[in-house]
């Protein structure tokens, strides 16, 4: 299971935290460890990529599915985070489209799969060529939005949600534009890997 919530405690209180099994090393190996460069001031250099995925909020805090949608919304042109080992690679949304779907979830409680908040997507993005994406049948990259007055590692463990991006579409032989990507999602694949990704 590549998701799972890590409890952690803070004096007395508990809390659990939705994080990436991919997301551990840094988080163990600690701030000191990181190879984290300030992102640019603007980086326009890489391409527009397609891709799916499932932006999954914390379900420790039970936001309504209204916040958890301006959450998405917010993260539009601001850096977001990966982590890949200890290396922090950034990355931007630019546009986004919310699938109208119910995505389905399991955990360890239930004897069947249940409706989840989390929200499937398709996303103009811009990636750097040092984040390969899956095909849908490999883990999905995980990735968050970058908080200023905050290290990666604590807005990592208190982030409102992730996105996990699932896959790149790429079967478009055209360029893809701020103005035609709309054109260019294949709703049903994108559904498909929305529900592959519990």
């Amino acid at each position: 299971m590549q998701y799972a919530l890590l409890e952690l405690k803070n004096n007395d209180n508990k809390y659990q935290c939705l994080i990436d099994a991919n997301e551990l090393h840094a988080l163990y190996e600690g701030l000191d460890k990181l190879q984290d460069d300030e992102p640019p001031l603007e980086d326009n250099s890489a391409p527009f990529t397609l891709v799916y995925g499932v932006y999954k909020p914390q379900p420790y805090f039970s936001f309504p599915k209204s916040d958890i949608k301006r959450h998405i919304f917010a993260s539009l042109n601001k850096w977001l985070i990966h982590l890949d080992g200890n290396n922090v690679i950034y990355l931007r949304i630019e546009d986004i489209e919310c699938l109208d779907i119910t995505v389905m979830t399991s955990c360890g409680h239930c004897p069947k799969p249940h409706a989840s908040h989390d929200i499937a997507f398709a996303a103009l993005m811009r990636i750097p060529d040092t984040i390969k994406l899956g095909n849908g049948k490999t883990q999905a990259k995980t990735a968050y939005l970058k908080w200023v007055n905050l290290d990666t590692l604590t807005t990592l463990i208190n982030r409102k949600g992730l996105f996990s991006l699932v896959a790149e579409e790429k079967r478009i032989k055209k360029e893809i534009t701020l103005d035609n990507w709309k054109t260019l999602i294949d709703y049903k694949r994108a559904a498909r890997y929305a529900q592959k990704f519990r």
